[in-house]
């Protein structure tokens, strides 16, 4: 985790009931109805901001440690489907991934989610990848917690 200012540290207690709820919505999205090991974590590093690529394949690295998978903070080498949406080849990933970046700073909380999930960049886990880096920027926003509003918040920034 980076150095924390005192700031830092007094929002990260403040707000880490929130974080845990936001989670739990997060899974219940994937029909999951409990925390994964990292997701408090990852959570935290997102309410922090998002530094660059290598920290996003980071995250997704902790929010999946626990599968033991081998594609576990990597972008995909595999073409997916979801739902009716087919994503751009995988071999296509790194290059999008690196445009995405070089857009983040510009893009709102609603831009990012939505470009990063057509990219889908990861085998699974974009969903919940995707939250975060909503979050993330949702918060350099302005947005702060209120769990009851957040799945409605989530969706309204979606329908943009």
């Amino acid at each position: 985790m980076p150095d924390l200012s005192k700031v830092d540290i007094l929002l990260l207690l403040k707000y880490n009931t929130e974080l845990e709820a936001f989670m739990l919505e997060s899974n219940k999205i994937e029909g999951e109805y409990e925390l994964n090991p990292n997701d408090l974590f990852v959570a935290r590093e997102a309410y922090l901001g998002i530094k660059d690529l290598k920290h996003i394949k980071g995250m997704h690295h902790n929010i999946t440690a626990h599968l033991k998978v081998d594609w576990s903070g990597k972008w995909r080498t595999v073409n997916v489907k979801v739902g009716n949406h087919k994503p751009p080849d995988w071999q296509e990933v790194p290059e999008l991934m690196l445009r995405y970046w070089s857009n983040f700073d510009r893009m709102d909380s609603w831009q990012a989610h939505n470009e990063f999930e057509h990219i889908h960049p990861f085998q699974d886990f974009n969903g919940r990848m995707g939250r975060l880096i909503w979050l993330s920027k949702a918060i350099q926003e302005g947005y702060r917690f209120n769990i009851p509003f957040l799945q409605k918040y989530y969706y309204q920034t979606l329908s943009h």
